[in-house]
């Protein structure tokens, strides 16, 4: 059971936010961080990492690795890549693997040209119709990302469509306001931001983004319906070659 909590962890975060700055003018900053993780006392460490793969490709990739006494209980693979055209993030091909106590697989191929998603989990395959701005379990974490860098308008929430198995779902952020939190690296200056749910949904989720880092998560935090607590805490980590610090 916790061992699948930790991947619930995972599952979550890699459905919040990404890692990156950019803007209208800049291409995507290149990064890698570190992560520790924690359900019910359970620990875990994660890595995510953005790299270029052309002029404007890119590969955003997280793990996770959860172990007790020495022994791995899961480890979790996640990989997106996707291309920025016309200052829109356009996903490409998507893909989820979970392996230890728990097992289960994702995929998911953009066809943009027939304007369809072939979206594959474990043994069950679905074709879903494409429209412009649907995008994938990580992909739309660095649309979110945009999104907030472009609030020429001050919105205060946001929403998203995202293929999630055999649908695609519509996701709301709310902006909530600037927090200072402390971390492993010091304190940082932090926006906060939660998941809009219906008012019957008993979940909460909450993420903190490093303002002076290019909005890098610095914390995210989930209760689930059970009452599990989930949190997840930025260790260390480089932003287009600069060490990422707080402030001490």
């Amino acid at each position: 059971m916790n061992s699948k909590a930790i991947a619930l962890l995972f599952a979550f975060l890699f459905n919040s936010f990404a890692n990156i700055c950019y803007s209208q003018s800049t291409a995507l900053l290149e990064y890698s961080a570190e992560y520790k993780a924690s359900a019910n006392g359970l620990g875990a460490t994660a890595s995510r990492k953005l790299t270029k793969l052309d002029e404007n490709s890119y590969r955003l990739s997280n793990s996770l690795e959860a172990s007790l006494a020495g022994q791995t209980l899961a480890k979790l693979e996640q990989a997106s890549e996707l291309s920025l055209q016309d200052n829109r993030v356009i996903p490409l091909n998507y893909t989820y693997q979970l392996s230890g106590v728990s097992r289960a697989s994702h995929a998911i191929f953009f066809n943009w040209d027939a304007a369809v998603a072939l979206s594959t989990e474990d043994d069950e395959t679905w074709q879903l119709q494409l429209e412009e701005g649907v995008l994938d379990q990580l992909s739309y974490q660095l649309a979110i990302r945009k999104a907030l860098i472009d609030n020429i308008e001050d919105k205060t929430t946001f929403s998203f469509a995202i293929v999630d198995g055999d649908a695609i779902e519509t996701q709301e952020y709310r902006v909530i306001g600037e927090e200072i939190i402390t971390t492993p690296l010091g304190e940082l200056s932090t926006l906060k931001l939660e998941r809009v749910r219906e008012a019957t949904d008993e979940r909460v989720t909450e993420i903190w983004l490093a303002v002076e880092w290019g909005f890098l998560l610095a914390r995210i935090e989930q209760i689930n319906r059970s009452g599990l607590r989930i949190s997840l805490e930025l260790k260390s980590a480089e932003l287009d070659g600069n060490t990422v610090s707080g402030n001490n």
